[in-house]
């Protein structure tokens, strides 16, 4: 007669899961040094090991709203720019490439995209409204991008300055 093989008992997958859960989060805190706990009565602390401010190093991209424009583009003197009418955060930059197209930063990520109008052309000025849209219901990720927008005018930029306007969700 042979013997009966024991009975294996199978856990349930939610059950599996969570045990496989527990143990990843044991091991990940293995290995660490001791973290100092503060006395009893003390108020806690976060440790950290980042340097003072003064130390930090210089991110290597520029701050997107202060940023240079693309390769091949100038500049527009900020005297020749009214941002006045801009929604806060987003780029008051504007640049040219050549004589007739003008460019700006827009903002994005997620959700949303940017785009570029030419809303006036006259001979005293040029009106550009930059737009932040919805592009869906969501959910929608965190990111955010400075893409660089650019029209073309029917004439020469020449001396005109540029006036921006905009809209965000």
């Amino acid at each position: 007669m042979r013997p009966i093989p024991p009975r294996r008992r199978v856990l349930p997958p939610t059950l599996r899961l969570g045990l496989l859960a527990a143990v990843v989060l044991l091991a990940a805190g293995c290995g660490q040094p001791d973290t100092p706990r503060p006395a009893p009565g003390a108020p806690p602390t976060i440790p950290t090991d980042a340097p003072p401010p003064s130390q930090r190093p210089v991110p290597a991209d520029p701050d997107p709203l202060t940023a240079s424009p693309p390769a091949g583009g100038t500049a527009l003197p900020t005297g020749r720019v009214d941002a006045s009418a801009l929604p806060a955060g987003l780029p008051t930059l504007v640049w040219t490439r050549g004589d007739s197209v003008v460019g700006v930063y827009g903002r994005a990520g997620g959700c949303t995209d940017a785009r570029l109008t030419v809303v006036e052309q006259t001979a005293e000025r040029v009106v550009l409204r930059v737009e932040q849209f919805s592009t869906g219901p969501g959910p929608c990720t965190r990111e955010l991008v400075y893409p660089p927008l650019e029209a073309t005018l029917r004439a020469p930029l020449g001396e005109r300055p540029v006036v921006l306007t905009g809209a965000v969700p």
